[in-house]
């Protein structure tokens, strides 16, 4: 996932009608809202790295923040736009509890998708895999075959 530039952000935020060159630069942004759009379910699997998410999914996440397509500034702040979708959140940490104060990647999945308008969010939990992971992984296993 590319990250956000002063290309990008000229593109997102021009006043008047894009160029070529502009919407050639929000192609793959405009393609990923069409994806989660289009989707009734979102699945995201994300590893802990150092209590918050790898840079790729932050990426991902600046690049489906798009105001009028993903949310709206109203009256009283941002309104998300996607409604009615669910997602599930598979997560793995070496050592973070998932939920704990010390998560702070899945507290921001959570925060993010409710600000995009997903507030149906279900973790799928692989936490704490330096202290015995097979159970965790027996859990987890389990739990996906549920969902499937």
């Amino acid at each position: 996932m590319p990250f956000i530039d002063d290309t990008i952000l000229d593109a997102l935020f021009v006043q008047g009608e894009r160029t070529k060159e502009q919407k050639d630069t929000l192609k793959l942004s405009d393609e990923l809202v069409n994806e989660v759009i289009d989707a009734d379910v979102l699945v995201i699997g994300s590893p802990i790295y150092n209590f918050s998410v790898p840079a790729s999914l932050k990426a991902y996440f600046d690049l489906i923040a798009r105001v009028g397509l993903t949310f709206k500034y109203g009256e009283t702040g941002p309104i998300g736009l996607l409604e009615n979708k669910k997602a599930y959140i598979v997560m793995s940490s070496g050592g973070t509890e998932i939920g704990s104060d010390a998560d702070f990647a899945g507290n921001y999945i959570k925060y993010f998708l409710g600000f995009i308008g997903i507030t149906e969010v279900e973790f799928v939990k692989l936490d704490q895999l330096m202290f015995g992971s097979e159970p965790k992984i027996e859990a987890a296993t389990k739990k996906i075959a549920e969902i499937g």
